[in-house]
């Protein structure tokens, strides 16, 4: 259920268009409006507004949403660990210390798995890659169609719904100038009715005045 009703006392189709300038043009409206408004009308939510729900962010997102929002840039993946160290390369047997040839052994194992891993994508890329991209442009083409048709179908709604918000204002014109002329002339007759009750209360107070001033 909405938490507000709507309520559209415009008739498009039928109502004259405002004035450009004067104290009734829509210039003077919108500042008359912006004028009753707070000033921060355009950063604080509507008070009959719910509040918004609690986020429920991982720690991982979190820190996500917290660079984004300081617009830092994204920092790729570290590929320092799949690569040898080649400012520092490996000392002769002779000089290195156990220490030393187990970690030029880890990073090279480090670098061949990941070589090797490496080899083992571009081959299923090279085998596989070629249908599993025209399966997916088939997918994508698909879900083309299918939004082109939605939006299709929702223009020949609203189409339809201001044709016939159309037809309808159109419809009502007749009677909407003949009860406006009506009220006109309502308001004149009784605007008549109070200036003749005006003009017979001065003659009978002026009746009154002469009738009282001859009887002294």
């Amino acid at each position: 259920m909405p938490l507000t009703t709507a309520s559209h006392d415009s008739l498009p189709y039928i109502d004259p268009p405002p004035p450009e300038n004067g104290p009734y043009s829509l210039s003077a409206a919108t500042a008359l409006i912006n004028s009753l408004l707070p000033p921060s009308h355009t950063q604080t939510l509507h008070p009959s507004l719910p509040p918004l729900p609690p986020t429920n962010l991982t720690p991982l997102a979190q820190a996500e949403q917290d660079r984004i929002a300081a617009k830092e840039p994204l920092t790729s993946i570290d590929l320092s660990r799949y690569e040898l160290d080649s400012s520092n390369p490996s000392s002769p047997p002779s000089t290195s210390t156990p220490d030393l040839q187990q970690k030029n052994l880890q990073e090279a194992y480090t670098s061949s798995t990941y070589l090797h891993s490496r080899a083992q994508h571009l081959a299923l890329l090279d085998k596989y890659g070629k249908n599993a991209w025209l399966v997916g442009n088939s997918q994508l083409e698909d879900l083309l169609r299918r939004t082109e048709k939605e939006l299709a179908e929702t223009r020949e709604e609203v189409e339809r719904v201001n044709g016939e918000r159309k037809r309808v204002q159109e419809g009502a014109k007749g009677e909407m100038e003949g009860l406006e002329r009506g009220w006109r002339e309502g308001v004149g007759k009784v605007v008549e009715v109070e200036i003749a009750v005006a003009d017979l209360e001065g003659r009978r107070m002026r009746v009154l005045r002469e009738g009282g001033g001859g009887g002294r």
